[in-house]
């Protein structure tokens, strides 16, 4: 990305204005520092793992209970039972509340309380990425050029990612507004796109689910 800055820098300075270097650089730094913070957190947040137990389970008598809710379920792994929307990642050696599965190039499992943040680096990507494309197309024509190639990949590949999110956001019964204030809090929306903690990764609540 430094590369990518040092080429628009020159571009800029070549064509453009000393107050368009300015503008353009803090909007381009703005971009990417909110995909760096966003991205960060989305690695180093706890996604959702559910505690193991300290004495071992009988689960014997799970099927046969039917004072038990029918869609939660066992998992032997963690010798714990589990909510639904639930997965045991082998990786991280859990379970997962609202897992979106195991992100490798996150090196971290996304799951309910990091899944607002991984949508927020993805558009911060894609608006980081658009606006490299928006600027080397202003200065340098139509002209192919590395960062171009670099920066339309990168959009191309993070577009298609929060897209799919979306998607899967959108398909849940509540509505795609209702499942937004689950994800991503319920304070003011404007929030939404910074990547700040909220009440839904401080008080999860299985029963949402």
């Amino acid at each position: 990305s430094s590369g990518i800055n040092a080429e628009y820098g020159k571009i800029l300075n070549d064509q453009g204005t000393e107050l368009e270097l300015s503008l353009h650089g803090s909007i381009a730094n703005l971009f990417m520092v909110m995909m760096v913070i966003s991205y960060i957190r989305t690695v180093n947040i706890n996604p959702g793992f559910l505690p193991k137990p300290s004495i071992s389970i009988d689960f014997s008598g799970f099927n046969k209970d039917s004072s038990m809710k029918s869609d939660w379920g066992i998992c032997r792994s963690c010798e714990i039972f589990i909510p639904p929307q639930t997965v045991h990642c082998d990786l991280c050696n859990g379970c997962i509340v609202r897992s979106r599965g195991h992100w490798l190039g996150l090196r971290n499992c996304v799951g309910m309380l990091n899944y607002k943040f991984l949508i927020q680096f993805l558009f911060w990507a894609c608006a980081f990425s658009l606006y490299s494309l928006c600027l080397t197309f202003r200065y340098s024509g139509t002209s192919t050029t590395l960062s171009s190639a670099i920066s339309f990949f990168i959009l191309v590949v993070h577009f298609y990612c929060l897209s799919k999110e979306v998607r899967h956001l959108s398909t849940r019964e509540v509505g795609l507004a209702a499942t937004m204030a689950q994800v991503f809090g319920r304070g003011n929306r404007l929030f939404w796109l910074f990547p700040c903690s909220s009440s839904i990764s401080s008080k999860p609540d299985v029963a949402d689910m």
